[in-house]
């Protein structure tokens, strides 16, 4: 059955309420915990000059470390900075940033993020600005830069790399990507809309934050999509082999999977995609998180477009496979306002797979 939890809408609200209690830390209340003597870099755009404005609501929204913060706290730090977030930015509802950003086209033009990505909104800010925050890997990731371009073939874009737009992470085991003991902290790039960025970045920070505190709780967050028409990393690679899941059918709840050893002609044939022309992603308004491109299994990809009820229990399928997406990012993700894909249809179904965004209506 898909994950429709009414509760849902009320969690931030009795967590702010809890609030009165004194519980949290106070903003800006920053300090290093006894196992870990450097904190992690908050998220950060790499356009700070040119984008003055998000840079400092990066910088007023940035999540709270603090000793021994417990998970109520991290939630009240997190639900207080998506409400000073949306303050600063001017935004109620998220959707409004999609009407925002398709009031830059003129009526019945063609969506492109290489398009938008060049334009200014009226206070003179680009629209586009590249997104590095911090994320869980596996002890030997390999990091790769991706292009983008206004390609209706992925391949062009592998082949051809016409443009640098950040990076994703790559790892060859099942064993390294579950082995979250020897997890580090780096950080990934990615390109978004610059009036979603501070949202983004708390999502993907708090994701960080909580395997901070837990160890337990650390998500390898390999591969984030937000911003782009079609992208792959490099087909220079050559051939290339790596380990997923196999399930016994593409619907069912069985668990019982086995490990598929994948060959590839490139690492491109993982890491590539492109956009639909209504997509949020071409208006750098949404996130695919660890989404990838397995070909050859059974609907063990991370995180597929599947209709599997074993996808629905987000829990069990990131315990065998680390890079599944829990339960609790998306409810993270619901309290910022997103919508998430347990909540509507795709293509006549209730789906689950890697994709949050601000909605269409």
């Amino acid at each position: 059955m898909p994950l429709k939890n009414p509760a849902w809408s009320l969690l931030p609200a009795l967590l702010l309420c809890g609030w009165l209690a004194g519980a949290a830390p106070a903003a800006g209340e920053v300090s290093r915990r006894p196992d870990s003597p450097t904190l992690p870099a908050h998220p950060r755009i790499l356009e700070a000059v040119q984008a003055p404005r998000t840079a400092r609501i990066l910088r007023q929204v940035a999540l709270t470390y603090a000793p021994q913060m417990s998970e109520r706290d991290r939630e009240i730090d997190f639900l207080q900075k998506v409400t000073l977030a949306k303050r600063l930015i001017g935004v109620g509802r998220l959707v409004g940033l999609r009407h925002e950003t398709l009031n830059l086209l003129a009526p019945g033009q063609e969506v492109s993020w290489e398009d938008l990505r060049r334009r200014r909104w009226s206070g003179g800010e680009p629209v586009g600005v590249t997104l590095e925050v911090p994320v869980w890997v596996p002890a030997r990731a390999q990091r790769l830069k991706t292009y983008s371009g206004f390609e209706p073939k992925w391949q062009t874009v592998a082949l051809a790399t016409p443009r640098p737009s950040g990076c994703v992470w790559f790892v060859r085991t099942l064993a390294e990507i579950n082995d979250k003991t020897r997890y580090r902290p780096e950080t990934i790039q990615v390109e978004v809309n610059s009036k979603f960025a501070p949202l983004a970045a708390l999502l993907l920070e708090y994701i960080f934050r909580e395997g901070w505190y837990d160890p337990s709780k650390r998500l390898p967050l390999l591969a984030v999509r937000a911003g782009e028409d079609t992208y792959a990393v490099s087909a220079a690679s050559g051939p290339v082999s790596a380990e997923c899941l196999s399930f016994p059918d593409n619907d069912g709840a069985s668990m019982a999977a086995s490990v598929a050893q994948c060959s590839y002609a490139s690492l491109a044939d993982i890491y590539h995609g492109r956009h639909a022309p209504a997509s949020n992603h071409r208006l750098g308004l949404a996130m695919d998180i660890n989404d990838f491109n397995y070909a050859g299994v059974v609907d063990g990809i991370p995180n597929p477009v599947s209709r599997s009820l074993r996808q629905y229990n987000r829990d069990a399928m990131h315990k065998i496979d680390a890079r599944q997406l829990p339960m609790w990012v998306y409810r993270a993700a619901g309290w910022l306002g997103c919508r998430i894909p347990q909540s509507w249809a795709y293509t006549g179904y209730n789906v689950d797979w890697p994709h949050v965004d601000v909605g269409t209506k």
